[in-house]
Order: structure tokens, then sequence, then C-alpha cells
């Protein structure tokens, strides 16, 4: 695999407040790794998608689109059981890293959601994601 880096950048190291440390080649690698890692996982995709069509939205309706995507089936055929199990998630995982980064503003006390301004970077990639996945 080709190595895209230039012979005279040199790569530095800079803590998140996490503890966690990333590589930062101009600062805009970081931007390009956090955006990536936020999108790796496809129910924060779907989240984000939903929100780029409808600013506000709620995680009962998140996760009952969610849960009808994974098993191939209509909103109205799901249990509540597999509603409930995507909605736990969304809450206790997926919405609170994505509140942490600015993307989403989430009220826990009313299940609101709310879609905020991406970064350029984000934006373009969350349209090559769902370009990629909606392809027939």
């Amino acid at each position: 695999m080709a190595d895209y880096r230039s012979e005279d950048t040199e790569d530095h190291v800079t803590a998140t407040e996490q503890g966690v440390e990333r590589p930062v080649i101009g600062g805009r690698r970081a931007t390009i790794d956090e955006s990536l890692s936020l999108l790796s996982n496809r129910r924060r995709r779907d989240v984000l998608y939903r929100l780029s069509e409808a600013d506000v939205t709620s995680v009962d309706s998140l996760a009952a689109t969610i849960a009808a995507r994974e098993a191939s089936v209509p909103a109205e055929q799901l249990s509540a059981d597999d509603r409930e199990r995507v909605r736990i998630e969304l809450y206790h995982t997926h919405l609170p890293k994505l509140a942490d980064r600015g993307l989403i503003e989430y009220d826990d006390r009313s299940g609101t959601v709310r879609w905020t301004a991406p970064t350029d970077v984000l934006e373009s990639l969350l349209e090559c994601c769902y370009e990629l996945e909606t392809e027939t």
C-alpha cells in the first residue's frame, strides 16, 4: 500500500480530552481520523442520515427506523423488544458519542435529537457513505 505522507512532514501526537493520543499531520488528519471513527458504526451513520433529512427527531423514531432496516421489515412489523434493544444502544452509546463531538444535541429527558452543523469533512464523508450504502 502506498504511503501518502509527505517526506518532509513529521507526524505529531496530540492528546484528546479522553487522554487518547492520535497522530496529526497539519491538523487535518485528526479531523479526518475522528470523522472516520464516528462514521465507522452503521447505527451512528443511520442517525446522521436521518437527521440530515429532518433536523429534529425522537430516539424512539430513530430506534424504530434503525431496527426496521436491520431486520429488513417495515417498522410496523417490529416487536417492542427489537425497538427497545436499539433504543438502549442509541441512548447509552451512539447518541452520547455524537453529542460529545458536537454533531447532535440530545435531550435525554424529552428524547429529542437535533442535528447541528457538521464539519465539511464529516459532511463529505457522510455523503460518500450514503452513496455507497444505497447503491443498487
